[in-house]
């Protein structure tokens, strides 16, 4: 609602001292009876402008920058218990459109046992020890723009994932599908940073788009998949013609383990590739 008076909210706040000690020390002048001449006249129909000019001669702070959209979400997520102005989900649409992940809302649809990809952010993070072989595990609470789930990160995950286990990390997670006392649940088998996933980029030109150069470009990217899971990096291919620019989106089984090495062998068969990051922070 402050926006409206003032979008720079780190400006406001800065402004809160001094405003208030300004507020008080007009208190003590009404108290004392040090009015000036318009307090004298306070009643008159002038008031609404009087009051006016009195808030103009109010101070403020040195001119600050304001928080970061980040900040701003942080705060209110910690005074408010609930983001207002945004989400930080928002900005991972991309991610999305590129990815074709599974929605939390739709884990209901999906069937006991299957493997998905998902972006979702952690809500909540709770380190857990196994009774047998007291080995480090975690039950994790995360939501999306569509609805919130819940999570278990067995020991052998948690070994190697462990360091983006905090609260408000936006991941892209693989997980299994799982049902425990009735309730839908996923089994994390692996996780990533939104901000670090990279694709890889080939550029055509119409004249490339031909059988014999499809075929070997699939076949160096199944040369480069890796194992199951390892494979994280998605592939597109641009086509740019004189008045169009048309983006393909290669299936998952021709995702890749190592971007920066599929991109040489690419470039070492002939074919302009790059890699760009999936989302900009």
């Amino acid at each position: 609602a402050f926006d409206s008076i003032q979008p720079n909210r780190q400006q406001l706040i800065k402004d809160l001292e001094p405003l208030i000690s300004w507020a008080q020390d007009r208190a003590k002048d009404r108290e004392s009876g040090q009015l000036n001449i318009f307090d004298l006249f306070g009643n008159t129909n002038s008031e609404p402008d009087q009051n006016n000019n009195a808030w103009e001669s109010a101070p403020s702070a040195p001119a600050v920058s304001d928080f970061s959209r980040q900040e701003k979400l942080n705060w209110e997520k910690e005074l408010l218990g609930f983001y207002v102005s945004d989400h930080p989900l928002k900005s991972a649409r991309p991610v999305a459109q590129v990815l074709s992940p599974v929605s939390l809302a739709e884990l209901a649809e999906q069937k006991k046992g299957t493997t998905l990809s998902a972006i979702v952010m952690l809500t909540e993070v709770k380190p857990h020890l196994t009774k047998k072989n007291n080995e480090r595990m975690a039950f994790v609470q995360m939501e999306d723009l569509t609805g919130q789930a819940e999570g278990v990160v067995f020991p052998k995950t948690y070994e190697k994932i462990s360091s983006l286990l905090q609260a408000d990390s936006r991941l892209i997670i693989w997980a299994k599908v799982d049902e425990r006392d009735e309730k839908i649940q996923l089994i994390i088998e692996d996780a990533e940073l939104i901000e670090s996933l990279r694709t890889v980029v080939v550029e055509l030109t119409p004249q490339e788009v031909t059988t014999n150069n499809l075929n070997q470009l699939k076949s160096i990217l199944q040369k480069h998949s890796g194992k199951k899971h390892q494979a994280k990096f998605p592939v597109l291919a641009t086509i740019a013609a004189p008045q169009q620019y048309q983006f393909v989106r290669f299936d998952s089984k021709y995702w890749v383990q190592d971007h920066q090495v599929t991109v040489n062998a690419l470039k070492a068969s002939g074919f302009d590739a790059r890699t760009a990051p999936v989302i900009r922070s």
